[in-house]
């Protein structure tokens, strides 16, 4: 019986609300750095492959992109390692046994609610900015729906030679003064075998669907902290203000106590006279 009460205290001291958005969390950015570190270096592969007319005169803004994007990756992926865990230590300095044990420790201090302010705020700019990844991780995902539909067209027996996809439309390369018909375009049989080639196209589409899923993922996790966050933001302003009155029901206590000694002095002395 004490082994299953002392199992029951440490159950109740982990915050499993912030417990649950931490594993998402790290999830969610696993799959975003892994499945997008995989999908720029694919991508890059497939465009440097495809033959395209003027690509040559953009590979080094193109490298210099794609390198920038894949050593960011590995910056979010340390940034959200350190702040997840900070976010956690938060959720277990504000479980309610911990606050019970504690109350007048970190969490019942200004300092303390100052913290959760500034956690609560941070975590919700991180969401907004999270939001804002999955918003462009979208685009290349709009880019390989449509892509792939023309992909699909392609591939079929007969062919549809009148089929293309402009890499300038798209935002890959740069409109330039006085181009030809065909610069930063591919059609035909010319997309059908240096872009569409199934094995390594289908590689980056799925990469890059995966790293669309983590960025949600990831979205959703922050959503999670942030509930819980504002919860124990609530939870500890409750607690502060019922230890302000026990106090002061203390104190009230201690002089109405005071007050019937006193009283009961004066009736003994009344009474010996």
């Amino acid at each position: 019986m004490g082994c299953f009460r002392s199992c029951v205290k440490c159950l109740s001291l982990v915050p499993w609300a912030s417990l649950i958005a931490l594993v998402a969390c790290w999830a969610g950015v696993a799959l975003f750095c892994g499945a997008g570190h995989g999908a720029l270096t694919t991508f890059d592969n497939l465009m440097a492959d495809a033959n395209i007319e003027g690509y040559a005169q953009n590979t080094s803004w193109v490298i210099d992109t794609f390198q920038a994007l894949q050593y960011s990756i590995y910056g979010i992926a340390s940034f959200m390692f350190v702040v997840t865990i900070l976010l956690l230590t938060d959720g277990i300095l504000a479980t309610r046994t911990v606050k019970k044990e504690l109350e007048y420790t970190y969490r019942s201090k200004k300092c303390g609610i100052c913290c959760g302010i500034f956690y609560t705020v941070f975590a919700f700019l991180l969401s907004a900015s999270w939001l804002l990844i999955s918003v462009f991780t979208g685009f290349a995902v709009y880019f390989f729906i449509v892509s792939n539909s023309q992909c699909e067209l392609v591939r079929e027996p007969e062919g549809v030679q009148y089929v293309c996809i402009n890499f300038v439309q798209a935002g890959l390369m740069y409109p330039q003064k006085g181009q030809s018909e065909y610069y930063g375009r591919l059609c035909g049989n010319e997309l059908k075998e240096n872009f569409c080639d199934p094995e390594k196209y289908s590689l980056t589409y799925q990469m890059v669907l995966i790293t669309f899923a983590g960025a949600c993922i990831t979205v959703l996790s922050m959503k999670q902290f942030l509930m819980a966050l504002s919860a124990n933001y609530a939870y500890v302003k409750m607690a502060r203000k019922l230890v302000d009155y026990q106090d002061t029901k203390f104190r009230e206590q201690m002089e109405l106590n005071q007050i019937i000694e006193t009283a009961r002095s004066n009736e003994r002395l009344t009474y010996s006279y």
